[in-house]
């Protein structure tokens, strides 16, 4: 289970991270380096101690019901030492006060993703008989033995703080195993015919010219129209320069605004004058100026069909409409259970 991680337990830890690059405002290739920067100048102290505080409810107490089904606080606590495990090695444990834009901390943030997943977890594991969908023999072997890889994995100190033993982690990965089976199952109708023009990913090296500069608060300021004028004679120029050069991309590393050269992009990735000209392109072929609100652009085709990105493309969709009619229907079932939650003992969950 450490190298094939559950599922679902990966759909919280993406979530988190997606919420979390959102909220603080980093959309960056340096997220991780600039987060951690920004948490060590917070006024949060990382105290790097063990947290020896012994919880004050039974680790067998039902934390929450979701329709017939009881779950307790152990099984929790499995999901959120999970998160323990993912998150603090990069950022330490102050990562779970760090403050969003939304005014929560990043902590409330992954107590909702948790207590969601499960409880849309244990949904899908009630409607599986609606799918006459069951595990196998097979199935629940290998489920038994990612139990016991995965169980293994967990600090002795933190089975015994909460309760966590062999039976715990078995549920928990039989309802990820059977809930993975239903989604395939609801979904299986979802047209999965994607033409290559609607997938279609195309590499190409650029020069940018930006036509846009930002403030100290990260506001984007356009530029004046004799600044603009000047950014559009500076892009013709360099476009004669690069047309008499024999290595475009050497050329732009050192020209362009943007410190990326090379993008493997498809539609509603660009601009549409930018993906209309990157289309247009044939390999080996440089483009004339190309403008759009954020610059000016110089394009040199590099592969104007990139077929394994094209197929990734693919793949990204169908997952997309899968995920679109899953949560469809999940909405219909949510609405078809009763959801109780403890609020003393649910407030007992910290990280």
């Amino acid at each position: 289970m450490r190298n094939r991680r559950m599922k679902y337990l990966g759909i919280i830890a993406v979530l988190l991270m997606l919420t979390f690059t959102a909220c603080s405002g980093k959309k960056d290739n340096k997220t991780n380096d600039n987060t951690n920067k920004e948490l060590k100048q917070s006024n949060v102290t990382d105290s790097n101690e063990e947290d020896n505080t012994e919880p004050t409810v039974k680790t067998d107490a039902t934390i929450l019901t979701v329709g017939d089904i009881k779950v307790p606080y152990n099984e929790v606590m499995v999901y959120v030492l999970l998160l323990k495990e993912l998150y603090e090695p990069n950022f330490t444990n102050v990562i779970w006060d760090y403050k969003l834009d939304t005014g929560a901390t990043f902590g409330q943030m992954a107590r909702e993703e948790v207590l969601n997943q499960i409880i849309q977890l244990k949904i899908m594991t009630m409607e599986a008989h609606n799918f006459n969908t069951v595990l196998t023999d097979d199935e629940l072997i290998e489920i038994e033995n990612y139990a016991n890889e995965y169980l293994a994995g967990i600090k002795e100190e933190d089975r015994e703080k909460y309760g966590i033993d062999y039976d715990t982690v078995f549920k928990i990965c039989k309802d990820n195993f059977l809930s993975e089976k239903v989604f395939d199952v609801a979904t299986m109708d979802v047209d999965t015919s994607i033409s290559d023009e609607e997938a279609k990913q195309v590499t190409v090296y650029q020069i940018e010219v930006s036509t846009a500069s930002k403030d100290k608060n990260g506001e984007v300021i356009a530029l004046s129209d004799e600044e603009k004028e000047a950014a559009l004679n500076k892009a013709k120029k360099l476009l004669k320069k690069v047309k008499k050069e024999e290595d475009f991309y050497t050329f732009a590393l050192s020209n362009s605004d943007d410190s990326q050269v090379e993008y493997t992009i498809g539609r509603g990735d660009k601009s549409d004058e930018y993906i209309d000209a990157a289309f247009a392109l044939e390999e080996g072929k440089i483009s004339k100026v190309i403008e759009d609100e954020s610059g000016y652009y110089i394009l040199y085709c590099v592969d104007s069909f990139n077929e394994d990105a094209t197929a990734q493309k693919k793949e990204e969709i169908i997952s997309q409409r899968q995920d679109e009619a899953f949560q469809k229907l999940y909405k219909e079932w949510l609405g078809n259970y009763k959801v109780k939650i403890k609020q003393e003992i649910w407030d007992e969950i910290q990280f």
